[in-house]
């Protein structure tokens, strides 16, 4: 057993990476990373009672990777070890073939019946992805590099190697892939021109980020363990508990609520947007972004799915359709009608007044779903919020028998159906 081996084993054994029956899947691209792996696992399979899988994917990308994918076959064959593989298809960017890969072996822990998907990522990678991270303006979280194991497919996807270094990685046979020495993508930019230099300067420059990153991890621990004892994070986030903490401890309790919803990116712009309006005592309902709204009620801040609405949110109907659930709106006979969303500046006259829609909503505490109703204009005059109020344009009109009636209703839930009867049972005041 050489010394890398006997490294591997104790950071193995120490970590209890995984038991014996662990059926492990290896993610395998023939590089000498990788093949270092498999050939650590296999000459300790017996040792750890593993059994064994192999998963490649052929990109397509180089001549040789039809060639490499035959010998890493009849590798596998020879060594009595089972291979998946599958080939990239679709445009290739560094982000579609990632997600590719990882279908692929979600697809198998599942199909198969592995536990355990693993990766050869080491040192070197952990760097990179540190280093891309802080470039890129990532938060401070992001910058604890690599995690060594996180859930994956009902069950684990486990990074071994991240304590080894390059050097360390003793494989004889393996396939470079000559991309990887271009400038082509950032992380090659990184790896290639960026490191070399730094480390000119350092030579320990990546195990001083290794361990950088240790210590940003131990002390987002630290602080994640006080968010805890709060018990302050959920799907919804008190308003009142968030505000009563301390300005510093606000950002990082924002951090963890957005760590709930991993496909979720947000801008350090947006998300000191997000902190402002927390500490706002107004509502707010926006969308955060093609999925999902971001709400802030009187009483607590949570993300909501955004739903596939009917064009316009609105069903109109030009006959009585004898249902209580359509309201009755009294139009013009002449003039252009427009149904669009509440636009700032709209205004609405009710009761005699020009009211500000903003204002009007406040006043009679419309929900915050039923502020996005559609409105209903002719030749620039407002004359329904659907679903909740008609304008005294309408109403002017109800005995007028030159005149357009139509039948609406939102396309939304109750909440706007119950706002509606507040507004037209309570009276509204005067100004």
């Amino acid at each position: 057993m050489t010394p890398a081996q006997r490294k591997f084993l104790k950071i193995v054994k120490d970590e209890h990476y995984f038991d014996k029956d662990s059926k492990i899947l290896l993610a395998l691209s023939g590089g000498k990373d990788s093949m270092t792996l498999f050939n650590w696992l296999y000459d300790l399979k017996e040792v750890l009672g593993i059994e064994l899988g192999l998963a490649h994917i052929n990109h397509g990308l180089r001549e040789e990777s039809k060639f490499e994918e035959i010998a890493l076959r009849e590798m596998a064959t020879k060594l009595k070890v089972p291979i998946y593989v599958d080939k990239f298809t679709g445009e290739f960017t560094e982000k579609n073939a990632r997600d590719f890969r990882y279908q692929f072996f979600e697809k198998l822990m599942i199909g198969e019946n592995y536990n355990i998907l693993l990766t050869a990522h080491h040192q070197g990678d952990l760097v990179e992805t540190v280093l891309m991270r802080q470039i890129t303006g990532r938060p401070l979280r992001s910058l604890q590099g690599i995690a060594d194991r996180q859930p994956f497919a009902g069950g684990q996807l486990i990074r071994p190697l991240l304590k080894f270094t390059k050097e360390e990685l003793d494989a004889q046979t393996y396939y470079e892939d000559s991309t990887n020495q271009g400038l082509d993508y950032f992380r090659n930019r990184i790896r290639n021109q960026l490191i070399p230099e730094l480390k000119k300067e350092n030579p320990q420059f990546s195990q001083s980020i290794s361990d950088l990153s240790s210590e940003i991890k131990k002390a987002l621990a630290v602080i994640n363990q006080k968010i805890s004892e709060l018990e302050i994070v959920d799907e919804k986030i008190s308003s009142k508990k968030f505000i009563s903490q301390t300005k510093e401890l606000q950002h990082f309790i924002l951090q963890a609520f957005f760590a709930q919803y991993p496909e979720i990116e947000v801008s350090k712009k947006k998300f000191a947007e997000l902190l402002h309006i927390i500490n706002r005592p107004q509502q707010y309902f926006a969308k955060l972004n093609k999925e999902f709204y971001f709400v802030k009620t009187k009483d607590f801040f949570y993300l909501e799915k955004i739903q596939l609405e009917r064009e316009n949110s609105v069903e109109i109907v030009s006959e009585n359709p004898q249902d209580e659930s359509f309201m009755e709106v009294y139009l013009p006979l002449e003039g252009e009608i427009e149904i669009r969303k509440r636009q700032p500046g709209d205004q609405i006259l009710i009761n005699g007044h020009h009211k500000k829609l903003r204002k009007f909503f406040i006043d009679n505490k419309v929900p915050l779903k039923a502020r996005e109703n559609p409105l209903i204009f002719v030749d620039k005059k407002l004359y329904a919020i659907v679903g909740l109020a008609c304008s005294d344009l309408s109403k002017m009109l109800k005995n007028d028998k030159i005149r357009r009636i139509l039948w609406v209703k939102p396309s939304i839930g109750e909440e706007i159906n119950d706002a509606r009867k507040k507004i037209l049972i309570r009276p509204l005041k005067k100004y």
